[in-house]
């Protein structure tokens, strides 16, 4: 569902870069520009931008295929932008895109905690490189209720994996995983159960089995 939503969000990032027509290769790009307005995102098309570069065009199609969850085809598209065209537009956008791509692999990745935590850092050093290399940006502003989202799922991820360790009848790493969460996510909703659970754990209570669980 939270993927559903967040996809849906990119909606509104459509055309915030003033993306325009490239010059060039007309013939080459038309089906290009043919597939990107229709909102189709293939193998093709990432094919034919990579034989036939075209920045402006790499964002867009990039966009589309953001909207759909092809999350590699964003990350064939951008990886090495700056780099491989000469006073590149919008750098912004495209580390923009690619962070957003690394949470979409975050979101689909639910159901496997230590999968999603995994995922999850990952995208949490994209915004953070975003931010920090591009602090003027126009989608800086964004950045900071994704990441705090992003950050309060990981929060719950690691709790749960606490709360698994806690059934196996591991309270070693349960206890390091609570204390974990508490250290990397303090502001989190999981926070107070994760500290009441060390603090009974600290006082040798026999049950001390996680809060909100049934066993």
């Amino acid at each position: 569902m939270r993927l559903m939503i967040l996809l849906a969000a990119l909606v509104s990032l459509a055309g915030c870069a003033g993306m325009t027509a490239q010059p060039g290769n007309e013939a080459a790009l038309a089906d290009v520009r043919a597939k990107i307005a229709l909102g189709r995102c293939d193998d093709g098309l990432v094919q034919s931008l990579a034989r036939h570069p075209a920045p402006e065009l790499e964002q867009e199609a990039a966009f589309v295929c953001l909207q759909q969850g092809e999350v590699e085809a964003v990350e064939r598209l951008l990886t090495g932008y700056d780099r491989r065209h000469r006073n590149a537009p919008h750098p912004d956008y495209s580390a923009y895109l690619l962070a957003l791509a690394q949470q979409v692999r975050f979101e689909l990745a639910e159901g496997e905690d230590a999968l999603q935590l995994t995922e999850g850092r990952k995208a949490h050093q994209r915004y953070a490189e975003f931010v920090h290399r591009y602090p003027e940006s126009e989608y800086r502003n964004d950045v900071g209720p994704r990441l705090n989202r992003l950050l309060e799922d990981m929060a719950q991820a690691e709790y749960r994996l606490a709360q698994a360790a806690l059934e196996a009848g591991d309270a070693a790493q349960a206890e390091a995983r609570m204390r974990y969460l508490l250290r990397y996510y303090p502001h989190s909703s999981v926070a107070r159960e994760a500290s009441d659970w060390l603090e009974q754990a600290a006082r040798g209570d026999d049950d001390n089995t996680a809060p909100g669980t049934a066993w």
